[in-house]
């Protein structure tokens, strides 16, 4: 019951920082759609929003130390490996979040550095990827069921995720450049990226490998994210004449982001509710 239990802890420190960040950026939408009846007011939601964000951030850091330390005690070495290098990944995203928070989103070293985070979370999947094709390929294969495209081919599947990963932290980087080029390319590189991770991750629900309930919802939370991306893409290459105008766009932007946030958030509590049960269920177990 205590593994269970413990298993239990990131996740529900997962959901404890989706909540959070969906409320930052309802004040980063609050902000929005202030930007033209007050400046002074935008800018303090935002200012609001941006730290709210960092403290989700921090959430995030915390579920994946606690996750690491899991396995150290179980003395499982090659994830604690694995969960190391996410974790670093996951610093240098809350590090971004937190110079996007103390300049108020005004700082270029804030994308970079959310940039360089994704990009180890992608080398990590990448090492997966590699992992896969070789106990796919080497003596283990026959181990590996459907090993020639059948349920049990991930490689491939890794690989994918691995590109959309490699393409969404080039979209971060380009954010910031402050130009209406760099705005465009960051928008239509980030959606093709989120675009491709929910597609690896269709497809490997479609293969029978993701069969937990809240794969549907972290598909859809997905597909919203690059809608959303995208709609940036659109908003940046478009030229307002007006700080309503400008507002609105940005308010659209926005608002979808937080319903692809509420999406993933939902997600994770489904995945609380499933492992809730069997926890119950080995405490009340002699």
């Amino acid at each position: 019951m205590e593994h269970i239990t413990k298993s239990l802890t990131p996740v529900a420190l997962l959901v404890a920082a989706a909540v959070v960040f969906v409320l930052g950026t309802a004040f980063l939408l609050a902000s929005d759609a202030t930007l033209a009846s007050s400046l002074g007011a935008s800018s303090d939601l935002a200012q609001a929003g941006h730290w709210i964000e960092f403290l989700a951030g921090v959430g995030a850091m915390a579920a994946v130390c606690t996750a690491g330390w899991e396995v150290v005690v179980h003395s499982e070495w090659a994830a604690g490996a694995e969960i190391a290098a996410a974790a670093l990944g996951t610093l240098l995203l809350m590090i971004g979040l937190l110079a996007a928070a103390a300049s108020n989103g005004s700082s270029t070293a804030g994308p970079v550095t959310t940039a360089v985070g994704i990009g180890i979370w992608a080398l990590l999947v990448l090492s997966r990827a590699a992992r896969a094709s070789l106990a796919e390929q080497g003596p283990a294969r026959a181990a590996v069921p459907g090993v020639h495209g059948g349920p049990g081919h991930q490689a491939d599947l890794w690989l994918v995720a691995a590109v959309g990963l490699f393409v969404l932290a080039i979209g971060y980087g380009f954010t910031s450049a402050a130009s209406e080029g760099a705005g465009i390319a960051a928008g239509i590189l980030q959606a093709v990226g989120v675009a491709v991770l929910a597609g690896a991750m269709a497809s490997a629900r479609s293969r029978g490998l993701l069969r937990a309930h809240p794969v549907p919802g972290v598909i859809a939370g997905l597909v919203i994210l690059a809608v959303s991306f995208l709609a940036a893409a659109i908003v940046a290459g478009l030229s307002f004449r007006t700080l309503t105008a400008l507002g609105a766009g940005l308010t659209v932007v926005t608002a979808v982001q937080l319903a692809g946030v509420v999406a993933l958030g939902l997600a994770a509590w489904t995945r609380v509710r499933e492992l809730y049960p069997s926890a119950r269920t080995a405490e009340v177990r002699p």
